[in-house]
């Protein structure tokens, strides 16, 4: 019984950690997308896209939802998402019609990597 909790708890510990590198992964391909979009609109970026983008580059290892915390107001998890993912569809459009390299360009094969 007692080897049977600990490999249920190793399991577990394991899933854990392998969704913490993940993520940890996701937020930084996040955060370098974000960045290669506020260079691609410069100027031409809406202000609460720019701030959204401003706080996943400030805070490259926090979640969706810890970002929407730290927004004033406060924003809700789908909220940040939104103005992310708006943000990197404005940039990547601008990208294509100026024939300049797009958001996913600056992502590195680390970043793309499924078990790095």
């Amino acid at each position: 019984m007692r080897r049977e909790v600990r490999a249920t708890a190793n399991r577990l510990a394991n899933f854990d950690d392998a969704n913490l590198r993940r993520s940890a992964r996701a937020a930084v391909a996040a955060g370098a997308r974000v960045e290669r979009a506020l260079e691609i609109l410069a100027d031409e970026v809406p202000d609460h896209l720019k701030l959204a983008g401003h706080l996943r580059l400030e805070h490259k290892n926090a979640s969706l939802e810890e970002l929407g915390q730290l927004h004033d107001p406060v924003l809700t998890k789908d909220a940040i998402a939104g103005r992310i993912r708006r943000l990197l569809a404005m940039a990547d459009k601008l990208a294509e019609e100026r024939g300049i390299p797009d958001t996913e360009s600056s992502l590195t094969p680390e970043m793309l990597a499924e078990d790095a």
